[in-house]
């Protein structure tokens, strides 16, 4: 993790309310920010995120990337407001009000980035996501997708709650890694890995997958 990088997109959010800045201040301390920013260094182009929040993870890896623009996708309306209403602290991230399950824009990014979605979307819509994500890279691009593991027991259900405080109580539906290249390879893509990236300690079932859409 970049700490500097950390409190410049952190104080993106100045004037926001109290309690979506301890939101953003807990996922930064939460989320696996150094392999996503590891498999984005260096590179340029436009990146689709879906359902992508309040776009903490967006921003950093903005700060980061000079050469990465971001569109994000996010059912939230009030999200939307609050993205747009602090853009000019970070104009390389926008946020779209729409539905992350169908969003049709054939061939457009360079990079895909699914981060802690999937497992919200509907199970019956996965394939129908991983198809989209296929569809909306250009040839040569990637995906990247961070999502949480089936096991071990423990950090499935605490991942359970976490959710139901965070998100509310719809059902979530986890895949595994292995399962979560199964889609993507289905879709088209080339699954280049599929892998674990929490400590064995920490209670949160990290995984990534990166797959390319071949050129």
């Amino acid at each position: 993790m970049d700490l500097p990088a950390v409190r410049r997109a952190f104080g993106t959010y100045r004037g926001a309310p109290l309690g979506t800045r301890a939101f953003v201040a807990a996922r930064y301390v939460v989320a696996p920010l150094g392999p996503l920013a590891d498999e984005l260094r260096g590179r340029t182009g436009l990146v689709l995120s879906l359902g992508s929040g309040l776009c903490m993870l967006e921003r950093y890896l903005a700060e980061l990337e000079p050469g990465l623009t971001f569109e994000g996708i996010d059912l939230d309306q009030a999200k939307v407001d609050l993205i747009a209403a602090t853009r000019s602290r970070s104009p390389r991230v926008t946020l779209d009000q729409g539905d992350a399950t169908a969003v049709d824009r054939p061939g457009r990014y360079d990079i895909v980035l699914v981060c802690d979605a999937f497992h919200h979307f509907p199970p019956e819509l996965h394939a129908q996501v991983a198809q989209l994500v296929a569809d909306a890279l250009r040839p040569g691009g990637i995906a990247l997708v961070k999502d949480l593991d089936v096991g071990p027991a423990w950090k499935y259900h605490w991942n359970r709650i976490h959710d139901r405080l965070v998100a509310g109580p719809e059902p979530i539906t986890c895949r595994s890694p292995r399962q979560m290249g199964a889609l993507l390879a289905d879709a088209g893509l080339v699954v280049e890995r599929a892998e674990r990236t929490d400590h064995r300690l920490t209670p949160y079932a990290h995984y990534l997958v990166r797959a390319s859409k071949p050129a």
